[in-house]
């Protein structure tokens, strides 16, 4: 997904909170705080989520693809 495609849908999303939120808001805080614990949670979750998809590779690998590393020896045929 690119990046601009992901921050169009967070965009979105965050859109429908609020206003999912503010249609919950004349029902009082007895509605609007379990709303907001909710949110609040999946939003964390979503984070955690996206630095996990962001971690750097680990060091001395050339790619995803192999068990390779790049102090393996070449074998020239």
């Amino acid at each position: 997904m690119s990046t601009r495609l992901a921050a169009l849908f967070v965009a979105a999303l965050l859109g429908l909170l609020v206003v999912f939120g503010l249609a919950l808001a004349p029902l009082g805080w007895a509605a609007e705080t379990p709303y907001l614990l909710v949110v609040a949670v999946g939003l964390g979750a979503l984070v955690r989520q996206a630095r996990a998809l962001k971690a750097p590779e680990p060091a001395g690998r050339t790619c995803s693809c192999c068990t390779s590393t790049v102090y393996d020896p070449v074998e020239v045929r």
